[in-house]
């Protein structure tokens, strides 16, 4: 499957794919640290986690918060 990851800086906007849900959350986590702002990962069927909704997308998949 693939886990499309989504964010903008001031140059522009970024989109990453990842095979993963932890693997997406890992990626969004970095973006987010280095000042990227609007980062949301998109799920195979279409649904769109923004930033302050990815502990909605870890229960979604069975990861526990804040691992």
């Amino acid at each position: 499957m693939k886990f499309f990851i989504t964010a903008r800086d001031i140059s522009g906007s970024v989109t990453l794919e990842r095979e993963t849900v932890p693997a997406a959350l890992k990626k969004a986590g970095e973006l987010l640290s280095v000042g990227y702002f609007n980062v949301e990962i998109v799920m195979p069927d279409g649904a769109a986690y923004h930033s302050g909704e990815f502990d909605q997308l870890r229960e979604r998949v069975g990861i526990a918060v804040g691992g």
